[in-house]
């Protein structure tokens, strides 16, 4: 009888102790990540945009783009490089691998999401099955310079064996995001009780108000530990792979 394997969900407080490793530049990045989130607004008066939200998530998303086109990409590099030291990302040249790579990364991570989204519109399910199948793929060439052919091989392989100890893991990361959510939208409407459900705070408000300031830097906060996390996930992920099977 094979013994159960063991659960990946240490992945979301390793996530936490990769973030200690380095206070400076997780401070550094989440006070970024801040700023850019008033891109948004500032962008949408640049534009003189309707009030939407719509066009709040598209500017939003916009002035978050340098964050996970190239900043949350490259701390996931270095961190891979000190923590594992691997043959395709060592440590010595964590930086020139990296500028090699982030470029064909965050066209990868475009395609995935480009047809994840198309499948979410068909009925939702086949989304999440190319999520799940193709996910890794972009980090297979940052961390470990694969092919595109052979980065979709590895995340469709890995999967195929390990899917349900890495759903559990991403189900409580999306869990810790909700939660996230919801407590920021309960102090949002304590803070603004006048907010319009349906077109959100004008771009000047969210731009003045210090409460969008402070939910800019603990969302910031909150999405560089999922980027942490996400590669403590993938260091597990790739050691089950690697691991001998049962004889």
């Amino acid at each position: 009888m094979r013994a159960p394997q063991p659960s990946l969900l240490g992945s979301l407080r390793e996530g936490l102790s990769i973030l200690r490793r380095h206070p400076a530049l997780t401070l550094g990045l989440t006070v970024l990540a801040m700023l850019l989130s008033q891109l948004g607004p500032a962008l949408e008066l640049a534009a003189k945009a309707e009030p939407s939200l719509l066009f709040q998530s598209l500017f939003g998303a916009v002035g978050l783009l340098p964050l996970e086109m190239y900043f949350f990409p490259r701390f996931q590099a270095r961190l891979d490089a000190e923590l594992l030291n691997p043959p395709k990302n060592q440590l010595a040249i964590w930086t020139r691998t990296f500028d090699e790579r982030w470029l064909l990364t965050f066209g990868v991570r475009m395609i995935v999401s480009v047809m994840v989204g198309v499948g979410m519109v068909l009925f939702i399910v086949p989304g999440v099955i190319l999520l799940t199948i193709f996910g890794w793929a972009p980090m297979r060439i940052l961390l470990r310079g694969d092919s595109l052919m052979d980065a979709f091989r590895w995340s469709q392989a890995a999967m195929a064996r390990h899917w349900p100890r890495v759903v559990q893991a991403v189900l409580a990361m999306v869990m810790v995001l909700l939660v996230y959510q919801a407590a920021s939208g309960y102090a949002l409407e304590r803070l603004l009780p006048n907010l319009d459900p349906q077109f959100g705070a004008d771009a000047w408000l969210r731009l003045k108000h210090p409460a969008f300031w402070i939910l800019g830097f603990t969302g910031g906060f909150l999405n560089l530990w999922l980027t942490a996390t996400l590669l403590a996930l993938f260091h597990r992920l790739e050691a089950a792979v690697q691991a001998p099977g049962p004889r």
